[in-house]
């Protein structure tokens, strides 16, 4: 059997959120890379496997690249985990995926918890489209300016709070983009697991007058859509008969034109009806 890397989430709290199939790929890797050993450790002892650990971690993913080479040379199976979730999410294992890429390694992704995800399904706002931006940055300059970025963008958006950082960053969070309907999600999966939904103000009550601890996700509904001035005639004419240039269908070209430009339809329908008369 060819080598092969497991990207595999751990519980993010319950430990009977590990899937039989993760617990397989645990028992068949060699080597367990894990974020830290001491957290991993317990785990593994829980259900009993006995691994050879190496930690990987963000300061040392880049040196554990050497091993995973050997590792695909002699066609060993490694597991890599981070300390809860799926990693790579907000946590290190982008260069050993890339590194195994290389090496010719089958990589499988076993799933599981994901806090970011739960979070969001949890949370009461859409979750058609939404926007992942993990942790903002820790200087209140780069964190307004990334802010600025976000502010105008419709999609849900999802954020990780580290726990000292909860109030500061809603504040700042509320600053720049207004009150909005939130939902703060901590403790995912544990015990004192606790969904707080409200306008942002509303939370960041909360968050100052109640002692709130664990881990937090924050899900932001997005911006309302931003109002689309109606286009001349001239410039509908113009890309329309452009599209059906192009090949478009009159109809599918109606469509998307209404959206972009802010007209009606059927009056674009109309247009395009002349347009073809005129040839």
């Amino acid at each position: 059997m060819s080598a092969r890397l497991f990207i595999i989430a751990t519980p993010i709290g319950n430990l009977g959120d590990l899937t039989p199939r993760a617990k397989e790929a645990l028992e068949e890797s060699e080597v367990v890379l894990a974020e830290d050993t001491r957290v991993t450790i317990k785990l593994l002892n829980h259900f009993g496997i006995k691994k050879r650990q190496v930690s990987c971690h963000e300061f040392n993913e880049a040196s554990r690249l050497a091993l995973l080479q050997e590792m695909a040379a002699s066609g060993a199976a490694v597991a890599l985990v981070s300390d809860a979730g799926t990693p790579l999410v907000s946590d290190p294992g982008h260069q050993i995926v890339t590194q195994a890429i290389e090496c010719g390694m089958q990589v499988i992704p076993i799933p599981g918890p994901s806090a970011f995800l739960l979070a969001l399904v949890g949370s009461g706002l859409p979750c058609d489209r939404f926007v992942f931006e993990g942790f903002l940055p820790d200087r209140a300059k780069d964190r307004t300016k990334r802010l600025e970025d976000l502010k105008d963008e419709e999609r849900t958006l999802v954020f990780y709070i580290a726990p000292h950082d909860l109030s500061k960053t809603i504040e700042a969070i509320l600053s720049v983009f207004g009150d909005r309907k939130a939902c703060l999600a901590r403790e995912i999966t544990k015990k004192f697991e606790e969904f707080i939904r409200g306008d942002l103000s509303d939370i960041l009550d909360k968050a100052k007058t109640s002692s709130l601890k664990g881990e937090f996700v924050l899900v932001i509904n997005g911006a309302p859509p931003k109002a689309v001035e109606k286009a001349d005639e001239s410039t509908v004419i113009a890309e329309l008969s452009q599209r059906l240039k192009n090949g478009d269908h009159l109809k599918e070209a109606s469509v998307a034109l209404a959206r972009e430009f802010n007209w009606n339809q059927k009056e674009i329908y109309k247009l395009g009806i002349a347009l073809q008369n005129q040839q």
